[in-house]
């Protein structure tokens, strides 16, 4: 049974590409993964979060406080960093200027708030090119401008 009054936390998966160090030296390719602990908005409330993190500050000190803030209204844990790190402002601030980790972020807020549980348990491939969602068929596609 839906309940109204219910404000959801859940973890979400955040994956972004990066890189690492190999074991010659050189880079390696990487997904970095962290599960971020959410409340899943209400329309309203997320058209207004939408609103305040599109808000710039000419001051860098100011921009980075705003940033923390606009994070802090949905995101309210994590799980899934190294040495398990407190979830303070200074360790947000840490991780949401890692390259790639904000996009990623609003990428799986939203994915989430729009309830895509395909995303969370890795199933977000979509369908193949010409194809069902399922994986290859027996059938081969026909390139339209074949004769038969």
């Amino acid at each position: 049974m839906f309940d109204l009054l219910d404000r959801p936390l859940v973890f979400i998966p955040v994956k972004w590409p990066g890189l690492k160090q190999g074991p010659d030296g050189g880079a390696v390719s990487t997904e970095h993964v962290v599960e971020i602990q959410v409340e899943i908005l209400d329309q309203t409330a997320v058209n207004a979060w939408l609103a305040t993190g599109a808000v710039t500050h000419d001051d860098p000190e100011a921009q980075a406080k705003h940033e923390i803030e606009t994070f802090r209204v949905v995101a309210k844990n994590w799980r899934g960093l190294r040495n398990a790190p407190v979830f303070d402002d200074d360790n947000i601030r840490r991780l949401l200027v890692w390259p790639g980790f904000a996009d990623a972020f609003g990428n799986a807020y939203l994915n989430a708030w729009n309830a895509k549980v395909e995303t969370r348990e890795g199933n977000s491939a979509g369908s193949p090119a010409n194809g069902p969602a399922g994986g290859p068929t027996d059938e081969t596609p026909k390139d339209a401008t074949s004769p038969n």
